[in-house]
């Protein structure tokens, strides 16, 4: 079994030790916002401005690659 260990000066490097503890939390808003854009996207009506914002928002967070795998 891989472990991985993960090393953080405190409180130097407290916002980096926060970042990763709570990255599983942010990764679920980020998916819940993307799921949002496309049902509004999918099944609303959107305005052909809204719907652009909406497509862009998803790209942005579709940039990273296995971001929301």
């Amino acid at each position: 079994m891989t472990h991985a260990i993960l090393r953080f000066r405190l409180p130097q490097e407290q916002s980096e030790f926060d970042a990763a503890r709570q990255g599983s939390e942010a990764k679920a808003v980020l998916w819940s916002v993307d799921e949002y854009c496309r049902s509004t996207i999918k099944h609303g009506e959107p305005s052909a401005e809204t719907r652009e914002h909406l497509e862009h928002i998803r790209e942005l967070i579709r940039e990273t690659p296995g971001l929301l795998d």
